[in-house]
């Protein structure tokens, strides 16, 4: 407990400079983050990616600056109030010790009172129960005052228990990782920036899950976040089934160096890998959208062709598979659910809200980390419906590519709604690939053909690289439907290269019929459905007609 003589060395007279001191801190932060603001926006000539990042930039300093002034305004308020109950404690043990000195008495630091005389042991005992009282009274105040004054000091550099709240107040860092994961991604980039680095860490500390896994925070700090989450799963897998697991050997490679996820969830496997680094001098930057039997045992093979297209280009390739893919093209209802098969859209319609904010937090961090750097989106085969779907609610990017895409969106009537008036789109779809029957039979929900739809060029498909004999075969069949996502040698893969880099690529040359009649191929569907699953992975047939139609229709 604090020593009689440490109450009586209290310097109190300087608490009412420093309380002045600190209002007028306030006082300038506070007019000073509202003029940072206001200078920001005042010029009404200025606009464009420079300016966006630049009023970002400020809106999150003046966000920053406005919480030290709570801070300070706090500890100003505590200091004031508690100057004269602390100078009064201090003058009143003081009187009591020197009126007991002036009559003889000893009093020791720790507040006991001894006097000479026997016959004055009882009054030496009552002095010393009033003075311990005396001291302990100080000592309160002295903790009760102290208490909020730490705590606003802290809040100026992160360092304490609690952080920042989105609503001005503190909290614990929980209370805080909620708050973050209700606001907009709008707000939440501003709210996380102001934060210090210190409160930062606590909350990637207290929640990686859900900080990994939030659109409009900052990207090295999901990726932070996800590799602590990767960490702690991979412990956790080692114990329970073994460091040879599959699971424990996929996290291994994903927690590779080189390697940095935008979005993990451990439980379902979703993902979201950025190959590459985002810098202001990127040629560009893609989302690559898979299709049908995407999931987390495909990271590293989508990682691979990720890092194809980023060698050619140059440019950051981000694989977003952070969604709910379907997993066949089309298998038995009795024991999976129709909307779990890629003849079904609505996974398409399900995923296309989280694609168009994530794009949007695209956006966000160019405007910081690369302004300027124009975004191409890719969409194969499902994915492209995904994607379509996207655009239809307004997911924003420069150019679009619907690689051997399954439709253009799965609502019927919705014009595409990309707020860039300058959107350049583009199609890629081998003749021979399966998908072109889906284009046609799975119009009504799918969306239709993108070879066909106003606005949208058709990319030369080519030829396949070179073999052993410098032979190039023509990309064609049912194997072309994803072959050319693995020759980076191929005229398709350099045509989407072409698209990434902002270069015109070539356009579509016709070389061989896109499929048979469609007559003919849905009696040949009819037959045997499955054998057009087995001959491609990836490919979305939506509508099928006559007794099969009929019969997955009892388990819709």
């Amino acid at each position: 407990m604090t020593g009689v003589d440490d109450v009586l060395a209290w310097d109190l007279a300087g608490l009412p400079t420093v309380a002045a001191r600190l209002g007028t801190l306030t006082e300038r932060l506070t007019d000073a983050s509202r003029a940072a603001v206001t200078s920001a926006d005042s010029d009404q000539a200025w606009r464009g990616a420079t300016h966006d990042a630049a009023t970002q930039r400020v809106r999150v300093v003046a966000a920053s600056m406005r919480r030290s002034a709570r801070a300070a305004s706090t500890a100003t308020d505590f200091i004031r109030g508690s100057t004269a109950i602390l100078e009064n404690a201090q003058s009143t043990l003081r009187s009591r010790v020197a009126a007991a000195r002036s009559e003889g008495f000893t009093v020791l630091d720790d507040g006991a009172v001894t006097h000479p005389e026997p016959e004055r042991r009882a009054d030496a005992l009552y002095l010393t129960g009033a003075v311990r009282q005396l001291l302990q009274t100080a000592d309160d105040l002295d903790r009760a005052f102290a208490g909020p004054i730490y705590e606003a000091a802290v809040r100026l550099d992160g360092s304490g228990d609690q952080v920042g709240l989105p609503n001005g107040s503190i909290g614990s860092p929980e209370k805080a990782v909620d708050a973050l994961a209700t606001i907009a991604p709008t707000r939440r980039r501003s709210y996380w920036e102001s934060l210090s680095r210190s409160e930062q860490d606590k909350l990637i500390q207290t929640a990686p899950d859900v900080v990994g896994n939030l659109d409009g925070l900052p990207f090295d700090d999901r990726i932070t976040a996800n590799r602590v989450t990767m960490l702690d799963r991979l412990e956790s897998v080692e114990s329970e089934s073994g460091a040879d697991s599959d699971e424990a050997r996929l996290l291994r490679s994903m927690l590779d160096d080189e390697r940095t996820f935008l979005a993990y969830d451990p439980e379902t496997g979703q993902f979201a890998e950025l190959v590459g680094e985002i810098t202001p001098d990127s040629p560009g930057v893609a989302i690559f959208v898979p299709g049908t039997g995407t999931g987390a045992d495909d990271v590293d093979d989508l990682h691979t062709r990720a890092a194809a297209l980023h060698e050619k280009t140059g440019a950051p390739i981000i694989v977003w598979a952070d969604g709910t893919f379907p997993q066949t093209i089309l298998s038995n209802p009795l024991q999976n659910s129709y909307k779990s098969m890629a003849v079904d859209s609505r996974l398409a319609s399900q995923n296309a809200p989280r694609l168009t904010s994530f794009a949007a937090a695209l956006d966000d961090e160019l405007a910081t980390a690369g302004p300027g750097v124009q975004t191409t989106v890719i969409g194969h085969s499902y994915g492209g419906t995904i994607v379509g779907t996207a655009e239809q609610l307004g997911m924003r990017a420069d150019r679009v590519v619907y690689a051997s895409a399954a439709g253009t969106g799965t609502l019927p009537g919705v014009p595409w709604n990309n707020p860039d008036p300058d959107v350049a789109r583009y199609s890629l779809t081998p003749p021979g690939d399966l998908i072109h029957y889906a284009q046609d039979l799975g119009a009504l929900t799918h969306g239709g053909d993108p070879d066909d739809a106003d606005g949208v060029v058709r990319i030369d498909s080519g030829y396949l690289s070179p073999d052993e004999h410098g032979h190039r075969q023509l990309l064609a069949g049912p194997d072309s439907h994803s072959a050319y996502l693995d020759d980076p040698g191929s005229d398709a893969f350099t045509a989407i290269a072409d698209v990434i880099l902002g270069d015109e690529p070539a356009h579509y040359v016709d070389r061989s019929p896109d499929m048979h009649q469609i007559d003919d191929a849905t009696k040949e569907i009819e037959r045997d459905a499955s054998a057009v699953a087995r001959i491609s992975g990836d490919l979305v047939l939506d509508t099928i007609t006559g007794p099969t139609r009929r019969l997955l229709s009892l388990f819709d």
